[in-house]
Order: structure tokens, then sequence, then C-alpha cells
């Protein structure tokens, strides 16, 4: 009896002893996308019989969706497993119709890292530190002088941009352009979002004495927040959270869906009374990007931290410029530990599936 033929798009861990197991149980076919007419000339042919579709984080992005060929899937296809925590909902249904499972990996592989990038960015947020890692020392080397000539000049907001002062003195770097360095401790953050990322992002900003506010559709019931190991304060929308005291941080740490789409935008960031700083590790959609630069311009912002763009790959140019914002690349579960265990987690859910399972994490 010939084995079960699973088609792996994109790259894993080929040394891992889950991976060796499952190529004793199913022929491996490893495929990398090109163009959409040649993967539908190899689902018509090379991959006729297939059972299951490995996708690796990278998915069917460059034909933008498992949708756009999903006519041509063969009649033996059970299941797509995706290695990422987010899909496409809209592959998602396709594959419904067809009796085609697609599976996910939980969010526990990724909220450790995650939510260290939160952290990472909460603690610059508010110290303000990579405004002096953007002025190098060996422009100026010596570090009175640095803190002196960034301390009293006034920040650029419009351009996002730090300025000097000139002359000798002494400053104790308390402050950068006039605008203090704080410790988190005592702030008030607003997480919407509040899933086991979410979640985790709550106990590691309140372990920095940060007090939590969580935005979600269904408060949580009181045995979960008793659960949750220390204090969240629940508010139906951010502007709720807002009338309950003041804002100091919003963290996005949910998915882009029609409800959360441009959820940040220019009525929400003026109805929060004061300024405030902001994080997203959720999806790029979630904020407009050009009432996000507005409130930047404004000073109405005064920090943000993205991982992920609203048109994304792509990042905004006046994004990048700013000392007000520090961007990275959509890393924020991108650790070697996750990758594996995302690996791990899409093998036996396809495995799972093949014998006769429902899967350990199906999404439609």
């Amino acid at each position: 009896m010939s084995k079960q033929q699973v088609l792996f798009i994109g790259d894993l861990n080929h040394s891992l002893p889950e991976f060796k197991k499952f190529q004793q149980k199913y022929e491996c076919l490893e495929y990398t996308l090109t163009t959409r007419d040649q993967f539908i000339q190899d689902l018509k042919t090379r991959f006729s019989h297939i059972s299951a579709i490995y996708g690796a984080w990278l998915g069917f992005v460059p034909i933008s969706g498992l949708r756009t060929v999903i006519d041509y899937v063969p009649p033996s296809l059970k299941v797509v497993a995706f290695c990422s925590v987010g899909y496409d909902h809209q592959d998602a249904q396709e594959l419904t119709q067809r009796g085609i499972a697609m599976t996910n990996v939980p969010s526990d592989g990724a909220a450790e890292p995650v939510s260290d990038l939160v952290v990472y960015y909460t603690i610059t947020a508010f110290r303000q530190l990579h405004m002096y890692a953007k002025h190098h020392l060996s422009t100026i080397p010596d570090t009175i002088d640095l803190r002196y000539k960034l301390a009293n000049e006034e920040f650029n907001t419009r351009e996002g941009k730090l300025n000097l002062s000139s002359g000798k003195g002494y400053d104790f770097g308390e402050k950068i352009n006039q605008r203090p360095n704080l410790s988190p401790r005592g702030h008030n953050a607003v997480i919407v979002g509040f899933g086991q990322i979410g979640q985790l992002i709550g106990k590691k900003l309140s372990s920095l004495g940060m007090n939590i506010a969580y935005v979600k559709r269904a408060q949580l019931t009181t045995k979960q927040e008793n659960d949750l190991g220390y204090k969240a304060k629940y508010a139906p929308t951010i502007l709720d959270a807002a009338k309950q005291g003041q804002v100091d941080l919003v963290v996005i740490a949910c998915p882009a869906t029609p409800e959360t789409h441009h959820l940040i935008n220019e009525d929400v960031i003026d109805s929060i009374p004061n300024p405030f700083r902001i994080v997203n590790i959720g999806r790029g959609t979630v904020i407009d990007e050009q009432a996000l630069l507005d409130g930047l311009d404004r000073g109405k912002i005064l920090f943000a931290g993205l991982d992920v763009f609203e048109n994304e790959p792509a990042i905004n140019e006046r994004l990048i410029n700013r000392e007000d914002v520090v961007l990275t690349p959509h890393i924020g579960a991108s650790t070697l530990e996750n990758f594996d265990y995302t690996a791990v987690k899409a093998l036996e859910n396809i495995d799972n599936i093949l014998d006769g399972g429902a899967g350990v994490s199906r999404v439609n």
C-alpha cells in the first residue's frame, strides 16, 4: 500500500525527530511556490493525489491566498495545515465548502516571544532609550555631553526628530528634548485583544508595575479574571477604558477582522484625553496609519512600537524616519524555539486528520 502524499510549501527544520517519524509514515513532497499558473499546472499533474498540504509561515501569500487556486485542488485533499496562528478567513470559508479541514497553531508557542517584544517596546516607550541609541557615540563620544545636548531643546513632533543644543553643561538624563524619561510603573496599559497572548502581555506588564485594563468582546468570568494572577479591569472599548482613568499605553493584540479594521483611527486618537503611547503586535490593519502619523505629528501620540503594518509587507517611509517610532519587521514570534514548535504542531494536525481525527487545532 502506497503512502499518503503530503505537500510541503515552505521550509521546516528537517532534523526534527517528529519530522523524521512523519517521513516514515507519509510521502513528503517539498515545493516552492513561484506563480499561480505553475501551481495550478502542478496540482493537475504532479500533485493530483495529495492528501494534505503543510503551509509554512509565508503560506500562500505569493499567490494571494489558497482560494485563488481552490478550484484546482484534487479531491484527495483532506487538510491544509498552517504553522501560523493567524490565517486567511476567506481561505477557510472556501475550504469548508469543499469539506477540507484547515488548521493553525495555537498561540501558546507565540505568546512568550510576542509578549517579550511588547515588554521591550514598553520599556523604551517610557524610558525613550531608543532615542539615545539613534545618536551613536561615534558622533558624540561623551556620555555627559550626549545627555546635555539632548536634554533641553524641544522635540520636533512634525518631523519626529530630536534637536541637539550647543554648548557644554550637565544633565542627569531624566528627560530628552523636554520629554520626561519615565518608569512604566504606575502607568496605565490598555490591552486590546485578551486571548492567550494578550493575557501573557498583561502578566508581564503587570510585573513591571503597570495597571492593566483589557478590551474584549465579552468580559472574562470572575474565575477567569482571578486565575490571571494579576488585577485586570474590563472595558468594552478603548474609550470606555479612557473614561475609567488615563490611558498611557495602548497595546494592540487582536486579529484582523472586519470589526477591528482601523479600530485605532482619528476619532479614537482624539477622544483619548491625554497624550499616549501605542504598540501593535496584532495586525497592521487595526491601525489607520495616516491617523497614527497625524497623531505623532501633533504630539498626541508620544511613541509607536510597530511589528505589523497596514500595507504589509510594505512599510510606510514616514514611519521609518521618525525618532519617536521603533519598528520591527513582523518578528514578534520569530524565535527558533517557536519556529520548530509550530512545525511540530502542523505535523500533528495533519497526522491526526489523515488518521480520521478532527484535528488538534482546526479552525473551520
